[in-house]
Parts: structure tokens; sequence; C-alpha cells
């Protein structure tokens, strides 16, 4: 279809109408009943088109000024239709035309009122009839006249008159039209003022009327038809042309604004894209790890993270549970962070083990709950401490190192002294000995220093063997002789043993118990050398004129307890922690009133727990002390089996000399 400019597209409607206009004309002077009839018909055929029209486009229509003025035409229309059937009637005729006139200018004049407002077309349907029963009434009066009288020259006049009347009208309209500076009516101004004119003009053209053939009346039909084609023109713009074409415009318009829209949108998009990739790129820069975790699941996580835990592929990590990368005995401090009242607040940094791959990898957290629109999220904010836990451990590690060592100087001080102690004592009795064996009368004194010497060896035979055995204790190497003994005897045995000891302290020893039999798997001269030392300590720190009590009885339905209580000295608080370590001495002064090397009690506790047994100590400082020992019992027949007895070599020296070696009398 060729692209005709505005000037072009005048030009052509300028000639059709002009050969229109001829043609007519031509038409009329040859036939005119022909003429008027194609003329009518011409003006029937556009207002039933445009009321036609208007009908289907009357709730898509932007303005509905226009909607009335096609009614309005169209109503026209009706009315020139029954003219045309009614045109073997002149006078009825006559009367329908200038009804149609009339409708026509009036509804004009009127329907400017309804510019630009909501238009009730109940309302205007009244209007129509009110308007239509005036002019039918006013038709009814002409006709009256045309009855009454038959002069020719009156009748033309009183028609002549009609069409200037009607002239007015149109001119009232015109001026209307010119001075409407309404939007609606611009693009369509020209339109409707070419209407007017050619009304207006036809008008003219039957007031010079001559005759029926003459040339006023079919300039007057042809310039009626020709302001029907205008308004025919006007108003079928406004219905359709300028509705559909500000609506392209609308749709071009909002086409070029979504154009632009999504131009800003790629270059937000562009941004935001540029953007997610700095912040990756910061993030992964980051020197912490960071986690993101939605409904419990980790949705994503940094490279620093990934190279923490050793995770080659992101993918490994996605929506895995974040409690599975957790070790199992952090699960309630995460559960109860999740379910916290304070969730929302910054957490405390808090230490956790990571595990993947059987790696476990200490971190330090920090982790914030938030909410969106999607649900809860925690992003955490992870720190490797794999060093410093290594640092923590080698500084604790260097603390045992450094109290091992203390313990070690401490006890070969101390067995410096313990060692040194006999042997110097040794050499003075052998030198006094020497001194007195060619005296007789120095037996007895010899006698004294070769108890002194016994003595003296027995302790530093006790010391060596508490030396070996907790030296094989700790090496494994140690392995008791068990056997099913009745301890209550074995006990007693050994505390009537000491009787001796204790007089020569002054001290009372009571031997008391609330069951005769209970039985033990265990090795009797272990039990021997536990009881000798608890007693030893007794007596070594007992009071004069004290008491020890060495009472047993029933712990638990499978367990016997064994306690050795004395009113000595007792234990300072500080050192209660402490009495079962190794080479510890309550008194480590050089004016300490007894002797020892700081192992006894090491030995005795290690010794009660190869019986499974357990010991506990409960002191005053000044009101004395209470040790207890507890072992579990077993149930004995006379086809019970022992265990198979260990030959080892029986020490001619009784033990109870040799734990109280120490204890001078």
């Amino acid at each position: 279809m060729y692209n005709l400019s505005i000037n072009q597209k005048k030009l052509i409607e300028f000639f059709i109408l002009a050969f229109l206009f001829l043609s007519l004309n031509f038409i009329g002077k040859q036939n005119y009943i022909l003429f008027n009839n194609i003329i009518e018909i011409m003006t029937v055929i556009l207002g039933f088109t445009l009321i036609v029209v208007s009908i289907n486009t009357i709730k898509t229509g932007e303005n509905n000024y226009f909607h009335i003025l096609a009614i309005i035409f169209g109503f026209v229309s009706i009315i020139n239709l029954f003219y045309i059937l009614l045109s073997g009637y002149y006078n009825r005729g006559i009367q329908l035309n200038i009804f149609d006139e009339y409708y026509e200018c009036v509804m004009l004049i009127i329907s400017f009122n309804y510019i630009n407002k909501k238009i009730y077309w109940h309302k205007m349907l009244y209007l129509h009839i009110i308007i239509a029963i005036f002019i039918v009434l006013g038709i009814i009066g002409f006709n009256f006249i045309i009855i009454n009288s038959m002069d020719k020259y009156f009748l033309t006049l009183l028609y002549q008159i009609s069409k200037g009347l009607l002239a007015i009208c149109f001119t009232v309209t015109f001026l209307s039209i010119m001075k409407c500076k309404v939007n609606v009516l611009n693009n369509n101004k020209y339109g409707l003022l070419m209407a007017v004119v050619f009304e207006i003009l036809s008008c003219i053209s039957f007031i010079i009327y001559g005759n029926v053939y003459g040339a006023g009346n079919i300039l007057g039909n042809l310039f009626k038809l020709i302001a029907c084609y205008y308004a025919f023109k006007a108003t079928l713009k406004g219905i359709i042309i300028d509705p559909y074409t500000n609506l392209f415009e609308k749709f071009e318009n909002k086409a070029y604004e979504l154009e632009n829209v999504n131009e800003k949108l790629y270059e937000a998009n562009h941004k935001i894209q540029n953007i997610e990739k700095l912040n990756e790129r910061f993030i992964n820069l980051i020197p912490d790890g960071l986690l993101i975790v939605r409904d419990r699941k980790i949705e994503s996580a940094n490279k620093r993270f990934l190279d923490m835990l050793e995770i080659d592929n992101e993918n490994e990590l996605k929506n895995k549970l974040f409690i599975e990368i957790l070790d199992k005995q952090y699960h309630g401090i995460f559960l109860n962070r999740i379910n916290s009242p304070d969730k929302g607040v910054l957490e405390r940094q808090q230490e956790y083990e990571f595990v993947w791959k059987n790696r476990k990898k200490w971190v330090e957290t920090t982790s914030l709950i938030v909410n969106d629109e999607d649900g809860e999220y925690i992003i955490s904010a992870i720190r490797n401490i794999e060093d410093r836990k290594k640092a923590e451990e080698a500084v604790q590690l260097l603390e045992l190192k450094r109290k091992e060592e203390n313990m070690k100087n401490d006890f070969f001080a101390n067995i410096s002294h313990e060692l040194r102690t006999p042997i110097n004592v040794i050499y003075s009795a052998l030198q006094v000995e020497n001194n007195y064996l060619e005296d007789d009368s120095a037996k007895k004194l010899i006698l004294k220093y070769n108890k002194i010497i016994r003595q003296n060896c027995l302790r530093l035979m006790r010391l060596i063997n508490n030396i070996i055995d907790i030296t094989k204790i700790e090496t494994s190497f140690f392995k008791p002789n068990c056997k099913i003994e009745n301890i209550v005897s074995v006990v007693e045995d050994i505390t009537m043993s000491i009787i001796e000891y204790a007089e020569s302290k002054k001290i009372k020893l009571i031997f008391d118990t609330e069951v005769e039999e209970a039985y033990v798997s265990c090795d009797s001269d272990l039990i021997e050398r536990i009881m000798l030392n608890l007693l030893s300590n007794a007596v070594k720190y007992g009071k004069e004129n004290g008491g020890i009590e060495v009472y047993i009885c029933k712990s638990s339905e499978n367990s016997i307890s064994i306690s050795v209580k004395d009113d000595g000295i007792g234990i300072p608080d500080e050192m209660k922690v402490k009495i079962f370590d190794r080479f510890l001495k309550v008194d480590n002064s050089l004016s300490r009133r007894t002797e020892g090397s700081g192992i006894g009690l090491s030995l005795v506790k290690q010794l009660v727990e190869i019986h499974k047994g357990t010991i506990t100590c409960n002191s005053k400082l000044n009101e004395g002390s209470e040790f207890e020992v507890i072992f579990p019992t077993v149930e004995y027949s006379i086809n019970t089996p022992n265990t198979e007895e260990i030959n080892q070599p029986k020490n001619a020296i009784k033990p109870t000399e040799i734990e109280f070696s120490d204890i001078y009398y």
C-alpha cells in the first residue's frame, strides 16, 4: 500500500468530491427525481453506517460526544428514509424534510453541553423524544397554515423563512465550534466546520429556490450531501480512527517506555551481575569462611570455607543438613541457638568441630539469624582455629612436661635425701661400731646401732620396692596374683600385725567390722601393702595418745568398704586434690617430723585400681584423716575356682617391718 502525504490525500478527496458533485449535478438537470433519490439514499446510507458503528464501539470509544453525533445523524437518516418512502406525498415530504433539518440543528447545538461529560443514555433518549414532540407540534402548526392558505407565494415565503432560521441556527453552531477549545474537537474541528458550512450553503441555496428543477434546489441538495459526507467523516474519525490512533500512539509510547524500561532493567541487571561478581570476589577474599544456612540446610559457602574443609566442589556441600558437618557433641548447642528466643541477636564467638569425610577441623563461628520473605536463614562467619588449637595443645603439653620435670626434680631431690639419710646413718653406725669392736662392754651399743642399720636398710628396701612397683605398673609389667579371699580376715590380720608399732607411739588401734565374711578377688600381698601404707601414715602422722580405727562395712550389695581413720594432723584443703599425686609430700620442710618419699599414696591408688576399686580421702586440718577403700565383692562357694597362683619368691623380711621402716621408736 502506498504511503500518501496529507496533501496528496486531500487532493484525491477534492477530485472525488468534484467528480461526484459534477456527476450528480448533471443527473439533477436530466432527472430531478432520480437525483433527489440518490442524494437521500446516500444520506441514509451514511447515517445508518454511523449509527451501526457507534452502537458497536460505544464501549471502546474514549469520547461519547461523537457517539451522540452518530446517533443524531442516524436518527436523521431514519427520517430521510421515511422521506424517500413518502416521496409521492409532496406535503408530507416537505414536513419530514423540515423536521429532520430542525432536529439536526437543535441536537447539534445541545450536543456541545455533553463534551467531556458523563452521558446517561436514558436521559438522552428522553431528550430526543421531547425535542421530537416539539418539532412535530411545530410541523402540525405549519401544516395548519398550509391547509388554510393556498397562496403559492405565501408558502414559498414561509419555506424560505424556515430555511433562513435553519441557516441562522447552523451559523450559531459554526460559531460554537470555532469558540470551542476542548481537545476532543481539535482533531475533528475541520470536518465539523465543513459540514456546518455546507449546511449553511444548502439553506442559502434553498432560500434562492426558484423552482424544483432550478439550480438553487439542485445546489441545495448537493451541498447537503457534502455536509453529510463531512459530518460522516468527522464523526467516524472521532469514533474509530482517533481512538485507535490514540490507542496505537499509546501502544507506541508504552512500547517505547517498555523499551526504555527494558534498557534500564538490562543496565540494572548488568550492574547487579557486576555487583554480584564483585561481592563474590570480595566474599572469597575475606580471610574467614562464610556459610549461609536456610531451613537448617546449607545454601551457599565461600571459597575460604570450602578450602577450610578441603571441599573441591560447592555442590557437594549444598542442601546438606548443617548438623551433618557438625560434630555430634555440638548438636545440642546448635539446636539451642536456633530455638533461642534471642536468636536474632548476634551470637558471641563459639567454638565447634566440623567433620568432613572423617576429617575434623576446629573452627570459631559467629552467626546471625535473620528473616526475609523466603523464611529464616543463618549467616555464619567461620574462622579456622586449627593452628590456635595446636598451639594450645602445645602449651598444655609444655605445661605437662614442665610439671613432670618439676615432679622429677622433686622426686630426685626427695630420693637423694631419702637415700642419703639412711646411708649416712648406716655409715655413722658402722664408724661407731668400729670404735667399740675392741671393747666387750660395748655390746649393747653395737646392738643398738645394728638396729638402726637394719631399719635404714628396710627404708631403702621400701623405697626401692615402691619405685620398682610403680614403674612396673606404668609399663604394664605388673601382674597381680589374684585369688578369692575373705577380705575381712585379711585386713584384720594386717591390722593386728602393727599393734606393736601403734603402741610404741602411744596410739590406740581399734579394728571393727559389721560383716564377718566378704569375698574379694584380690592379691593378698598387695592388699597387705595397701593397708600397711595407710596404717603407717596413720601412725606416722597420728597424735600421741590418739587413736586409729579400721572399720569394715558393706558399701553396697556388691561392694565392701574399708576405712582407716586417725585423729592426727590432717591434710590442708589445698592439698586434698593432690594427695594421690606421685612424689607429693604434705610437709616438704627440712624440719618435718616424719620421713617419706611421697610415692606411697600414689602407689596405693594404683594398687587399688588394679583391683577395680576406688580410694577417697576425707580430712580436716588438725582434726585427722579418713581414707576409704572400696572393693567389688564376688560370690564364693567351696567349688569356686581361684586364679592360678603365680609363683613369686617370698621375702624373708616381714612386709610390716618394711612399710614401718620410716617410723622410729
